[in-house]
């Protein structure tokens, strides 16, 4: 039997330092790697639907994934780099050989600083880091990652290459503050958000909807679903998930969950607890706590 190596980074590294400029544009860095093919190809993710925008960049073999909602598959892709916004479903991706890749989630009223004011065009779709920051430059950064011997090496690149594509610091647009507000606060009501921003429902849902391709109310859901994940995966019971996020009950929350990821809780726990290696809205779970049925 063939001897593989195992990768030090093989227990997800994340990184998040609050005292980086970066600190109020990046929610979240991780970095898989598994030089090892055999087990690389052993490997499979699981991403759930969140409002930040994702970055995706692969410094060895490219991700083969597909997304899903329920049993109806939409999209089958294999990008090298890319970008996107997960609003519904499941997306399962395989690597094909050696993993390395660094993932960045962007917090969504900062994400602009970064790739524009229209994050819609991101919904649901992958669009190359080569349309967005120049092929030249996007390839001079994966050679760096894959020269890099340590997590954090391609951590520093990462944040130096963001660092060089931010766009000077404006005023926060109404859109922005109120989509902060939200990811506090996901059970504020439209109005009363309206009425703290001191604009009217219909300026603030048209122009959340222009920016975000959907409207406060759904931004508020997703963010309820990704906060029970989030809770699941640190071995929460579902009913004080339920009472913790401010549904109304356990059987509300699991409807709500499931009108947004495709699947049912228990599906979901299902499934990522087969798959040797699972992601929650981009970031690392603890899939056996998913395992457990509702009682």
């Amino acid at each position: 039997m063939r001897q593989c190596r195992v990768s030090s980074a093989l227990s997800p590294t994340e990184l998040f330092d609050t005292s980086s400029v970066l600190a109020d544009v990046v929610d979240a860095m991780v970095d898989r790697d598994v030089p090892c093919p055999h087990q690389a190809r052993a490997l499979s993710f699981k991403c759930t639907p969140g409002y930040g925008l994702h970055l995706f960049l692969n410094y060895r073999t490219p991700l083969r994934s597909t997304w899903q909602y329920g049993s109806r598959v939409y999209h089958q892709s294999e990008h090298r780099h890319c970008a996107g916004i997960l609003q519904a479903g499941v997306v399962t991706s395989l690597p094909r050989g050696p993993l390395g890749l660094i993932g960045v989630r962007l917090k969504p009223e900062a994400a602009t600083r970064l790739v524009g004011e229209r994050l819609r065009y991101f919904l649901g779709t992958a669009i190359p880091l080569d349309d967005l920051f120049g092929a030249s430059r996007v390839s001079l950064l994966e050679e760096k990652l894959a020269e890099a011997r340590t997590s954090a090496e391609r951590f520093a690149h990462m944040q130096t290459f963001l660092l060089s594509n931010l766009r000077p610091l404006r005023a926060e647009s109404v859109v922005s503050l109120a989509a902060g507000l939200l990811r506090r606060d996901p059970c504020m009501r439209v109005r009363q958000l309206a009425v703290r921003l001191d604009v009217s429902e219909r300026h603030l849902c048209r122009d959340f909807s222009a920016m975000f391709g959907m409207g406060p109310k759904q931004f508020a859901r997703i963010t309820r679903i990704q906060r029970v994940l989030s809770a699941r995966a640190q071995g929460a019971a579902w009913a004080d998930i339920a009472y913790a996020t401010r549904f109304a009950d356990q059987a509300h929350m699991i409807k709500d969950f499931t009108t947004i990821v495709g699947v049912s809780p228990v599906e979901l726990g299902r499934q990522l607890t087969l798959s040797r290696w699972s992601l929650v809205h981009g970031l690392p779970a603890s899939s056996p706590a998913f395992a457990r049925s509702i009682r």
